[in-house]
């Protein structure tokens, strides 16, 4: 491990554990990985990126199922690492340790908020990593940092004495280099021997073919060529009479009406210590009525239903961009970057709100900087994302 980085409070948690060995051999011999600051191991305490929640909060009695799958399946753990606070975040900016420097865009924003999961993969650190994802923060700091990133179905991985920000959302999601580590460590982490089947047919939304560069277009377009995949145009979004602002806030009023309704004595005595761009958002969330969050619950509903009626015509996996583009430069701050905020969320609101999986996959050299797109496709679509991913990639025009 490069002790420089592992030295780094901005990517690295001091209060460990700094190691865990393997506890038996298995899929995933030979192989290391770190962990978000948000998921407990035994005798050490979750700081879920805030100094107050750390001290505030007991040393954790059990260790996350997660983990101790990764050490009894061979994995290698080579530290905690660190976590916007309270996962309320995308940037991967924490006023209290720090912002980690992105390895391969060094004036930019890593993403967040598993920031610290993406960064200790992309500098090689380790060869894959467990974060968590609620509005996107194991996608988003994927598609800044040139990695492969999965966020599951909902549900799909256990999230067991972990921090929680928003449970309608939390899910845990995996970092790797490497298209096929990442589906090797799913597999283990999910349990399952199966092989998907890769589709034909692509579906990139009118909506949000608008989100993308041509440069990106033209090599999503030679890399389904190439693949024999055709990519068709449809007008999902259209369908559902929703817009990408829309998604957005109905992604944040259900998603901050659970954050108060988990956190709220905690918030009242330590929401001082927050980050103010954060603070404000816990000021917004506390002004979610019961009526507005049920309002939206049924909206939820009823988006997740068209999602799922359109996809099981269309008989393919959606294709959208994660991000809008390659990351934001470090320099953008206030209310410029809070608006490129809310249009990231409407992205990543989709598979958020509709408990999809969704699978981010890097393209390189690209002007914008980096980032790619995603396979999206309805739950436990996993397997399918994955052979549909290794036939794109098996050009060379990702």
């Amino acid at each position: 491990m490069n002790n420089k980085i592992a030295k780094d409070a901005r990517v690295y948690c001091q209060q460990g554990p700094q190691a865990l060995s393997a506890t038996a051999n298995g899929e995933l011999d030979n192989l290391s990985f770190v962990f978000k600051d948000l998921f407990d191991v035994e005798g050490y305490v979750t700081g879920a990126g805030n100094p107050a929640w750390l001290t505030s909060h007991s040393k954790a009695s059990k260790t996350s199922p997660l983990i101790e799958t990764l050490l009894a399946n061979g994995a290698e753990c080579v530290g905690r690492v660190q976590t916007d606070e309270l996962a309320y975040s995308l940037n991967g900016q924490n006023i209290h340790y720090g912002t980690p420097i992105n390895p391969i865009a060094p004036d930019c924003l890593p993403g967040g908020s598993s920031s610290g999961s993406a960064v200790a993969v992309a500098t090689g650190d380790a060869d894959f990593s467990i974060g968590t994802d609620t509005g996107g923060s194991v996608r988003v700091p994927a598609s800044y940092c040139g990695l492969y990133g999965l966020r599951p179905t909902l549900g799909k991985l256990n999230l067991e004495h972990a921090f929680q920000l928003s449970e309608s959302f939390d899910t845990a999601g995996i970092f790797s280099r490497d298209l096929s580590l990442l589906s090797k460590v799913f597999k283990v982490l999910a349990d399952n021997k199966e092989t998907g089947e890769a589709v034909t047919k692509l579906y990139l939304d009118n909506t949000l073919a608008t989100q993308i560069s041509a440069e990106r277009l033209q090599r999503l377009k030679a890399a389904c060529k190439q693949a024999n995949i055709t990519l068709v145009g449809c007008d999902v979004l259209g369908k559902t009479e929703h817009t990408l602002d829309s998604l957005s806030l109905l992604f944040r009023t259900i998603q901050g009406y659970d954050i108060i309704q988990g956190h709220d004595q905690w918030l009242k005595e330590y929401l001082d210590s927050l980050d103010p761009s954060i603070m404000l958002r816990v000021d917004w969330a506390r002004e979610i009525t019961s009526q507005q969050y049920l309002d939206a619950k049924q909206q939820q509903a009823k988006f997740t239903q068209q999602l799922i009626d359109l996809f099981n015509d269309m008989q393919g996996l959606w294709i959208l961009p994660t991000t809008p583009s390659g990351p934001p430069s470090l320099t953008l701050q206030g209310e410029a970057l809070a608006n490129y905020r809310s249009q990231l969320m409407g992205l990543t609101s989709i598979a958020g709100l509709a408990g999809f999986p969704q699978l981010h996959l890097p393209i390189d050299n690209l002007a914008e900087g980096p980032c790619g797109f995603s396979l999206m496709g309805v739950a436990d679509s996993e397997l399918d994302l994955f052979a549909t991913a290794f036939n794109l990639l098996q050009g060379d025009k990702l």
